[in-house]
């Protein structure tokens, strides 16, 4: 039976979610989770709602969904375990650090694979089962037949989200919030600069009459898909919302409750459910709504562009909790005497408590079953209401106190025993170290390239580099052919120069069989290792049964030394931190892993990734489907309210690829990198003219080289340092 997941940002919220009929509820600790600005619940208040939610049989997942800092790992490994004594049925993770030390210091804690690991196709739902993932959050963007076609072939749950608030780019791939204010979304800080207005340009020259909110993303509302999904085979349906108050709660759960319920019921039944879940979600807080995605369209109406506050129409009132478990008393009396009260609920659970009183023969009123019954029925804000009660005798006298003082300890009793047989779901068993072809940590700073063009490889290898990316997502929209792959590795061979292969960061269901293609073409070229852009990469390799060396890319957002072993006991040889990490961090990962570390130091770094096509719904026909490619013809931005231009490019996947409006550059502090023991630097290439990469390798070269000090004098104001020595929130 599938399950109605609903969000909570407080224990108030998980109550009424208990009440309007959630299968399972998530919410945040006060500290390590992706909504740091809601309320969220003290330890001693995730305890009280594990121990309610599990007397409805309801499961708790808590969010453990941030990047973590090396130096929050000692409190983290006693919240894990705080957790696993509390008894929450799963956490939702998105650093493998986080992963790797609850497998350590809590093995029983069930293991599910968030949004933000961006998670897109069966290969990335099989690389988490592998590492001990026992449920896979899905990204927003997938297509209900992608959906399908997962799940048909995933032998872990499968959980998608059905309705609430929607980010534009892909989750865990976001880093615009982060460059632009240092509040990042993989750390829960997001300070949403996706839902401000922007102006589109081409060639420098407004598309729009007027600013719009182009990267807004109207609310998910699934409701026309739960059938299909349910019929796909979709474990989890979940709400988001844990921002939003008791009303928004009680409602969305309430009209998907109707709806998943009708599932089973006549076509009639249906037609009903859908009808009120419909009308009870117009009243709930939304900022218009959209299933594109589902329905595999993307157009301009998937956007607010107008209004992206959102409106609610019912008064957020919180409410408190209704529902109860229906139990059923018998009382008599013990072997030696004493008064007994054998109490039990519908699912067969039975306790039973004794008095310390003997019954006898009453001489004016006698304890009649309907008096029990009322002093027993007394449960007030206890879990438990009364249904019946049977008494073995009707003549004794018994004393309201201790009725009541049975009732409270029974209710106690059975409260212990249903928590006592709750079915906690078991954990994934831990991945098996990898053996892999071993890549030693070159003598000297290493330069690497990325670039998408066969001329900006032969003029990366011409001057310098030592390592070049080729393939991946290309801004230049073609895909890697044969003649492209022989080409590049030929160029790059001839100076003595590595070609690795690039892989995307976004694998999608329906692309899967276009990036395994073009693996096998960079393999059958001679390509020198690959770098994993994403978690599908690694299950994509091991079937091409490939020896080559592989490095852990950026995107993969490896944020500690922690996640950094984890990818090089999963066979890495090579890491590249996270570009919102710190140089003090990176120093930690050098110091700390057996892999070499590489650092991004230059070029335009990528704010958003984006299924949406911001060109396409304001330059072209409104729609993707169809599109002229007008992307093809000029150079697109986005301009914001301070004047500051964001490039737009077009992959050959028809994704956006929003970029830093100033390019990062690290030459300046070559030494500071050198000291903090990277054994890489990487210049970030796509796009970029084959002049531009010759002036920045050959720059670099003699930084490496020793034939060329740079001193600093006043800080450029038109680049950016991004975070090497500017933290996050």
């Amino acid at each position: 039976m599938a399950e109605l997941l609903a969000p909570a940002g407080s224990l108030e919220n998980v109550l009424t979610a208990i009440d309007a009929g959630a299968d399972a509820v998530y919410f945040g600790g006060k500290a390590f989770n992706a909504r740091k600005f809601a309320h969220n619940l003290s330890d001693e208040e995730i305890g009280k709602a594990v121990r309610t939610a599990h007397l409805f049989g309801v499961k708790v997942y808590v969010t453990v969904n941030i990047l973590m800092a090396d130096a929050e790992l000692k409190d983290l490994t006693a919240y894990l375990q705080t957790l696993d004594a509390f008894g929450v049925d799963g956490i939702i993770v998105q650093d493998l650090a986080v992963a790797a030390l609850a497998r350590k210091v809590a093995p029983n804690l069930p293991l599910h694979g968030s949004t933000q690991m961006t998670v897109a196709d069966l290969d990335g739902v099989r690389f988490l089962e592998e590492n001990g993932f026992t449920q896979a959050v899905l990204s927003r963007e997938l297509s209900a037949d992608e959906i399908k076609a997962i799940c048909a072939q995933s032998s872990i749950p499968i959980e998608v989200f059905i309705h609430g608030a929607s980010c534009m780019a892909y989750s865990g791939q976001c880093l615009m919030s982060s460059f632009l204010g240092g509040r990042s979304g993989n750390r829960g800080a997001c300070a949403q600069p996706c839902r401000q207005p922007y102006t589109l340009l081409c060639d420098g020259k407004p598309v729009m009459k007027h600013e719009a909110y182009v990267l807004s993303l109207k609310d998910l509302r699934a409701l026309d898909y739960i059938d299909d999904l349910l019929d796909a085979g979709v474990t989890s349906f979940k709400i988001e919302g844990r921002m939003k108050g008791d009303t928004y709660v009680r409602t969305v759960v309430q009209a998907y409750r109707k709806v998943i319920d009708a599932h089973y019921q006549s076509p009639q039944g249906r037609k009903k459910a859908h009808a009120e879940a419909a009308a009870l979600l117009e009243e709930a807080f939304n900022r218009t709504y959209q299933d594109d995605f589902l329905a595999g369209r993307v157009s301009r109406s998937t956007l607010t562009e107008h209004n992206p506050s959102g409106r609610q129409k019912a008064d957020d009132i919180a409410g408190g909790l209704s529902r109860k478990l229906t139990v059923y008393g018998h009382v008599d009396t013990a072997e030696d005497g004493k008064l007994r009260l054998t109490a039990w609920d519908e699912n067969g659970h039975t306790a039973a408590v004794t008095a310390d009183f003997v019954p006898e023969a009453a001489r004016q009123r006698p304890a009649t079953a309907e008096y029990i019954k009322g002093q027993l029925g007394r449960l007030g804000d206890t879990p438990f209401t009364l249904a019946d009660v049977t008494v073995w005798d009707e003549t004794k006298m018994i004393p309201a106190s201790v009725l009541n003082g049975l009732r409270r300890q029974a209710v106690e009793a059975l409260t212990e025993t249903i928590l006592a047989e709750y079915p906690r779901p078991a954990a994934g068993q831990a991945p098996e170290a990898a053996v892999c072809k071993v890549e030693q940590k070159p003598e000297k700073m290493q330069i690497v390239v990325r670039c998408d063009s066969v001329d900006g490889v032969a003029a990366a290898a011409d001057n310098g580099a030592d390592v070049i990316i080729f393939g991946g997502e290309s801004y230049h929209h073609h895909p890697f052919g044969t003649h492209s792959w022989q080409a590049a590795v030929r160029a790059s061979h001839e100076q003595g120069a590595q070609l690795w292969a690039g892989t995307p960061r976004i694998v999608r269901e329906n692309q899967r069989h276009a990036v395994q293609s073009e693996l096998e073409r960079a393999v059958a070229a001679g390509i020198d290792g690959v770098y994993a852009g994403a978690m599908a990469i690694f299950a994509m390799l091991r079937d091409l049964n490939s020896d080559l060396p592989v490095r852990a890319d950026w995107s993969l957002n490896i944020f500690n030394s922690k996640a950094a072993a984890a990818y090089a006991a999963l066979g890495c040889t090579g890491i590249t931190a996270s570009v919102e990490a710190m140089l003090r961090q990176m120093r930690e990962m050098a110091r700390s892993c057996s892999c070499p570390i590489e650092a991004v130091v230059q070029g335009r770094v990528e704010m958003m990734v984006t299924e949406s096509c911001v060109i396409s719904s304001f330059a072209g026909k409104g729609r993707k489907n169809g599109c002229p490619g007008v992307c093809n013809h000029g150079a697109y931005e986005l301009r914001d309210r301070r004047d500051e231009t964001f490039p737009v490019v077009t992959d050959q996947y028809c994704r956006n690829h929003i970029l830093n409006s100033r390019d990062l550059d690290l030459a300046p502090y070559y030494k500071e990198l050198v000291r903090a023991g990277l054994a890489a630097i990487r210049i970030e290439g796509r796009g970029r003219s084959p002049q531009w990469l010759k002036e920045q390798v050959r720059r670099y070269r003699r930084l490496c080289d020793g034939t060329e000090t740079m001193l600093l004098g006043k800080e450029d104001q038109t680049v950016t340092r991004g975070h090497f020595f500017h933290g996050i929130l």
